[in-house]
């Protein structure tokens, strides 16, 4: 499967504390979720505000997409959504 940066933006989910972003699949969008945890770990400190979350998320995006792609290729497209750990996308 080839995902494709979706024309969405990224959207900030205070209630569940993450980024939500999606991915163009074959046919549909693939809805992906990264915790604002993992932002933070990504930046080395705590995004202070929305607007901080979505520039860390777009700073890192390229690398948050290849790790979504690589959990799709492992396991298929999910049918709900897909959340990214830390230990997807940070390499220790």
């Amino acid at each position: 499967m080839v995902l494709h940066h979706s024309a969405m933006p990224a959207d900030d989910l205070p209630d569940s504390r993450e980024i939500r972003f999606r991915l163009r699949g074959d046919k549909d969008l693939i809805t992906c979720l990264v915790g604002w945890d993992v932002l933070d770990r990504l930046g080395d400190s705590e995004a202070a505000s929305r607007a901080d979350r979505l520039a860390r998320f777009e700073e890192h995006r390229t690398g948050i997409e290849a790790a979504a792609m690589r959990k799709v290729d492992a396991s298929g497209a999910p049918d709900g959504v897909l959340r990214l750990k830390a230990a997807d996308i940070i390499q220790e």
